[in-house]
């Protein structure tokens, strides 16, 4: 009987796709193939499912996925997707692992013990964006462009507090439709208050579209946005040149990072890995070597191998499974975009500028904040 892992994810050719996706699939494939194949004796068998960008038929998914006999969920990207994933691995007691999703609700509100976050989190981002802009000399005084929904207003509410520590403010948020085909009246308003930073709070192409109007308006200020992903600046090309945000992992920030992404890039047409893509393959690996030294797939044995467990890897740096909430800590990395008459290699568009370790990316989170 095979050791059986699912990948839930977006494998409809866009955006989602392109951020993990069948490239998800691939890595985590990949993984198993480094692992040897076989854990247990027994074959590993990765198989995957297709949520469509959509939390609707999720709770089928990840059902039917556990009926045909996962051991393991990845990838699980799409916030309402991964939250609703946890919930029926919590009831069958079997593990999931989300790479993608940024809601802080699964360390927090909707932890479980079944359920670990891998990659990052929206709190931890925001706190290493702000930081970092509002650090600048010329970082205090912001302007914030957001999205009429939920992640834009959440977003901004998160980069606020922080932005106020580093002794700055938003003088103004100009709240604007998601596919809001002309800014320029929010941006003429935005230049006569003269700010050091126009952050852009959206997410997906709307944030691809936002970022890139901005840009274009050749607006005076530093420019910053809530979430980063290759796949989008490579879509979107010099429409985010200049932005300076906060990601996971990056696959040219050191030669492990590099060796394992010329390898991914060679079975993809030159393409580079994205952050999802890596902690895809990163999880995978942590995960196998848990199941063999637990001598099991049951997924309590597996949890009581994995919290606490430090590792250092390909992805993560100084990473702790923490057994508090089942954050998955790690260093993050500040990034500015590059333009592309700059980069030195397709695909190479971020240059890193600061690295945030672990214990400062991932506080503990407050007492009470996961019951498990």
């Amino acid at each position: 009987m095979p050791v059986r892992i699912t990948v839930i994810t977006d494998l409809d050719g866009n955006l989602y796709d392109a951020r993990s996706g069948s490239g998800g699939v691939d890595a985590t494939r990949m993984a198993v193939e480094d692992f040897g194949g076989r854990v247990l004796g027994r074959p590993v068998v990765v198989d995957a499912r297709n949520d469509h960008n959509k939390p609707d038929g999720v709770r089928a998914l990840a059902e039917g996925a556990f009926d045909a006999g996962a051991d393991l969920l990845m990838d699980v990207q799409n916030s309402p997707i991964a939250i609703a994933a946890s919930k029926v691995a919590a009831e069958r007691h079997r593990l999931e692992i989300v790479t993608l999703a940024a809601t802080p609700a699964l360390t927090r509100s909707a932890c479980n013990g079944y359920t670990y976050h891998y990659s990052f989190d929206a709190s931890a981002i925001a706190a290493a964006t702000a930081d970092s802009v509002a650090r600048l000399p010329d970082g205090k005084r912001w302007v914030a462009v957001v999205a009429d929904a939920n992640f834009g207003r959440s977003a901004v509410a998160a980069f606020t507090p922080h932005i106020a520590a580093q002794g700055g403010s938003v003088l103004k948020s100009f709240v604007v439709p998601v596919g809001a085909p002309d800014l320029s009246p929010v941006l003429s308003e935005a230049r006569a208050l003269k700010p050091d930073v126009i952050g852009i709070f959206s997410a997906g192409a709307d944030a691809d579209e936002k970022v890139t109007q901005v840009n274009a308006a050749g607006a005076p200020a530093h420019l910053t946005t809530a979430l980063l992903y290759l796949s989008d600046v490579d879509r979107a090309r010099g429409g985010y040149a200049g932005v300076r945000a906060t990601v996971p992992w990056y696959w040219d920030m050191d030669d492990r990072a590099r060796a394992w992404a010329d390898r991914f890039a060679a079975a993809h047409g030159g393409l580079r890995p994205t952050a999802a893509q890596a902690a895809d393959y990163s999880a995978t690996t942590q995960w196998l070597e848990a199941v063999r030294a637990a001598g099991t797939t049951d997924a309590d044995a597996v949890v009581k191998v994995l919290d606490d467990r430090t590792f250092d890897d390909m992805f993560a740096r100084h990473a702790t499974w923490r057994a508090s909430d089942h954050m998955v800590t790690h260093d993050l990395y500040v990034v500015d975009v590059l333009p592309p008459e700059q980069l030195r290699a397709p695909h190479a568009w971020f240059r890193v500028v600061d690295t945030v370790a672990a214990a400062r990316a991932y506080p503990d989170t407050e007492a009470g904040a996961c019951r498990m």
